[in-house]
């Protein structure tokens, strides 16, 4: 199992170093799984079906924003916690702040110490053009 990665050339964000553009790696060939593939995999390593599984996932999707719109994070042990964040209209005067300055709404996710410690061992290949 490796992360595949490519040279994408990009324009530097310091202009300072003359050169306006410059290679970074990025991710290639990401391939995408679905809810379908997680609970199969899930089902081969335990002892529930792959509809249990289905079920149980569907129902957790549904209420993650259940409990994000009741102003709560939502911390998954050893998984990590979504939460919300806000942003919006910059105002002078702490009272002229009401819902209509909230110009957007974003879910977050933050991966656990454990998840993050997990990531650092990734093996990388880099690929051809």
């Amino acid at each position: 199992m490796a992360v595949k990665y490519k040279a994408v050339k990009m324009n530097s964000p310091l202009k300072k170093e003359g050169k306006s553009e410059k290679y970074y790696p990025r991710v290639a060939n990401r391939q995408k799984r679905t809810l379908r593939d997680v609970a199969e995999r899930i089902s081969e390593t335990s002892t529930f079906s792959t509809t249990d599984v289905i079920g149980v996932l569907e129902a957790f999707t549904s209420q993650i924003p259940y409990f994000l719109k009741d102003n709560c994070s939502v911390e998954l042990g050893d998984l990590g916690t979504f939460s919300l964040h806000i942003s919006g209209e910059g105002v002078d005067d702490p009272e002229q702040i009401n819902a209509s300055k909230i110009k957007s709404v974003k879910m977050a996710f933050r991966p656990s110490t454990r998840i993050k410690e997990d990531l650092i061992k990734v093996d990388f290949r880099k690929i051809k053009k």
